[in-house]
């Protein structure tokens, strides 16, 4: 039996976009009768922390092996085939050996790269954003040359990577239409009503989007919105913001069907996730013009584009949204056909011929 282990930077133990398309693969494996293993570690290059992230790093380590709290079963159904695995650091003694290995992040394909019991052939690299926030963006672009299989989720990522004259493989990602669905008609929907994510990175644009809505709501005093995500509800957030704490699926599902519109100010994605749950569930989309948008969201079609920080020209197409139903309808209808082509199917079926191969 063919053994694959995904090679996290961290425990995961809160919902993470990426983690979630790792463990839809991890899922879909083990369905298959491949031994899927997901590692994370306690610490990330051991040698050049200073001596109290070293101590810190000791306690992490021994209590997640005594609570199992690395684990994602609190947000994920990760099937039961899957081994979860904590280890000291991702340096080759301290992970289990596999046939084929997948870097998820640029300190795992660091790690990786430097494995010397498995042929380069079988050593993979899921790149899913240009990890500029905590990395110079050259030591980003070095990863890119590592002698790994790369893999990217969207064309923007793809131009990156070639750019640097890497070859790589384009699979993008797929979405889950056995739960989120449409079950409130488009124009049962109520205009006036908006659905957002919220988070406390500042590039994922929360502020720019509170600004916006402030803007929205002084010309519709009747605007409200259901904001969701994983961090307590923000402070001094307004009382006609409805906050959804860390839903669950079938709430989540019921936050974007109670919204005729989905909005977005991020400065920056490697894909998105949020937006295509929204059109699966009838949202017309308003959202900055970004590269990991832009894989499924076309302006004037599938939802209205705006430029980072600049909250006022996305009111605005909040506001068309809102005064314009037949363009509101239209974009809302053309999301929510056009997002079905974005299978797990067809990108697991990639992802097999690739690591088959």
């Amino acid at each position: 039996m063919t053994k694959i282990s995904f090679i996290l930077p961290y425990a995961g133990r809160r919902p993470v976009g990426g983690f979630k398309v790792v463990y839809e693969y991890a899922n879909r494996l083990a369905e298959d009768d491949y031994n899927v293993s997901v590692v994370y570690p306690a610490s990330l290059l051991f040698g050049e922390r200073a001596l109290k992230e070293k101590i810190r790093s000791i306690l992490r380590f021994v209590y997640y092996l005594l609570t199992k709290n690395y684990k994602c079963n609190s947000w994920f159904a990760l099937n039961a085939k899957v081994k979860e695995q904590m280890v000291w650091c991702l340096s080759e003694r301290f992970v289990s050996k596999a046939d084929i290995y997948v870097a998820t992040a640029v300190e795992t394909s660091e790690y990786l790269a430097k494995y010397k019991k498995v042929s380069n052939d079988k050593k993979f690299y899921l790149i899913q954003h240009f990890e500029a926030w905590f990395f110079s963006e050259q030591r980003v672009k070095n990863t890119y040359h590592l002698p790994l299989r790369k893999i990217v989720i969207a064309e923007w990522l793809e131009d990156l990577v070639k750019a640097e004259g890497e070859a790589c493989t384009l699979i993008h990602n797929g979405f889950d239409f056995d739960f989120f669905t449409k079950t409130i008609d488009f124009p049962q929907k109520d205009k006036y009503k908006i659905t957002m994510l919220y988070h406390i990175l500042k590039w994922k644009g929360c502020e720019d989007a509170f600004a916006a809505l402030a803007i929205v709501k002084n010309k519709y005093p009747q605007l409200s919105v259901n904001l969701f995500g994983f961090p307590k509800r923000p402070k001094d957030l307004p009382e006609w913001y409805n906050y959804y704490q860390t839903p669950d699926k079938a709430t989540l599902n019921k936050v974007y069907n109670e919204a005729a519109i989905f909005i977005s100010a991020s400065h920056g994605e490697g894909f998105c996730l949020t937006p295509p749950e929204a059109m699966m569930c009838g949202c017309a989309i308003a959202c900055t013009d970004i590269g990991g948008f832009t894989v499924v969201c076309k302006d004037d079609k599938t939802a209205l584009l705006s430029p980072v920080h600049r909250p006022d020209l996305l009111a605005e197409n909040i506001m068309k949204l809102i005064e314009d139903d037949e363009l509101r309808l239209r974009i809302a209808t053309t999301a929510n056909d056009f997002i079905k082509s974005f299978t797990w199917d067809n990108a697991y079926a990639k992802l097999l011929k690739l690591i088959q191969g």
